[in-house]
């Protein structure tokens, strides 16, 4: 177990010179690390959505106690102040950064069969943070194909050319896309230890209530789909996720909620009813609960990050 006190690790602002004025701009930024070596493990926590891509190299990356092996095709996204750090192998590693501030700057629209898939990958909102996404990893097979519209963004980013604003939201729409697809094909791995034997039923409710999180659930319906009791159910599913079941449930109705109210313009009861809550004043309470906001508070602000971001383009 490594030995580290949340005192004793620091945060890390990345916002510095021209990084520093393309996430005020976009939200978004890319660094490029060709052979980089990293041997000793020095944990830190980004103050932002940190992206990973391993173009070349093998190494580790560290998530607190968890240990992941890296290589070329893994892309690794750490959610906000996560302890993290990738040691390289001796020979280093070909690392493309990808730094994203989602309290600012909403993620661009994608195809409608694309957008409930996005934010499995990458989190709409630091509020729909729990322990298996504090970290979630795809492989993708053609890495440096989906890697040229990052290395297209940095040039842009350096170059300023007319239209530079709008080209690199469309290079990075393109990014997103290649991700989702590699997601649909490959599946994404959360980021923590794979389900041991004793969690396999857990995880099998958790994917259960992921698919089917609009209908209506109980723990005793859910313990009789994982065969296990109700009491053993609710200690092993926190131990799990850091989460109750419930509250598991509502986080992840919450987060349809914000994919409908960012892309669609369905009204916010008839959305509640379509995520699974019958009591319209129950989802606005745990709505602004979770995001500080309310559904149509933060309907206003992710449209007028959006106009701001086309008109700037």
């Amino acid at each position: 177990m490594i030995n580290k006190t949340v005192k004793s690790i620091p945060q890390i602002n990345v916002r510095q010179g021209a990084i520093s004025q393309a996430m005020d701009k976009f939200g978004l930024a890319v660094q490029y690390f060709p052979g980089y070596v990293n041997r000793k493990l020095r944990l830190h926590s980004p103050d932002i959505v940190l992206l990973s891509f391993i173009l070349n190299g093998t190494g580790k990356h560290y998530l607190g106690d968890e240990i992941y092996d890296e290589k070329p095709g893994y892309l690794s996204i750490t959610h906000y102040g996560q302890y993290h750090d990738i040691v390289t192998g001796p020979g280093g590693m070909d690392i493309m950064n990808i730094y994203l501030d989602l309290k600012k700057h909403p993620l661009p629209s994608l195809p409608p069969e694309l957008q409930p898939i996005l934010p499995e990958i990458i989190p709409m909102d630091p509020c729909l943070q729990h322990k298996l996404n504090r970290m979630t990893r795809l492989f993708i097979k053609d890495h440096m194909n989906v890697a040229r519209n990052l290395f297209e963004i940095d040039r842009e980013l350096h170059e300023k050319k007319k239209g530079y604003e709008t080209a690199i939201r469309n290079y990075f729409t393109l990014f997103l896309i290649d991700c989702c697809r590699n997601a649909i094909d490959n599946g994404v791995l959360p980021g923590t230890d794979k389900p041991s034997f004793e969690n396999s039923g857990v995880e099998a409710v958790r994917r259960h209530m992921d698919a089917n999180f609009a209908k209506p659930h109980t723990l005793e319906s859910l313990a009789k789909f994982a065969k296990l009791s109700p009491e053993y159910l609710c200690r092993a599913f926190r131990k799990y996720t850091g989460k109750t079941v419930f509250s598991y449930l509502v986080q992840r109705r919450i987060q349809d909620a914000m994919v409908r109210l960012r892309f669609t313009d369905d009204k916010v009861s008839s959305i509640a009813l379509e995520c699974g809550f019958n009591d319209f004043s129950y989802f606005n309470r745990k709505f602004k609960e979770l995001s500080g906001r309310t559904p149509r508070e933060y309907r206003r602000f992710r449209d007028k990050s959006t106009m701001k971001n086309q008109d700037s383009g």
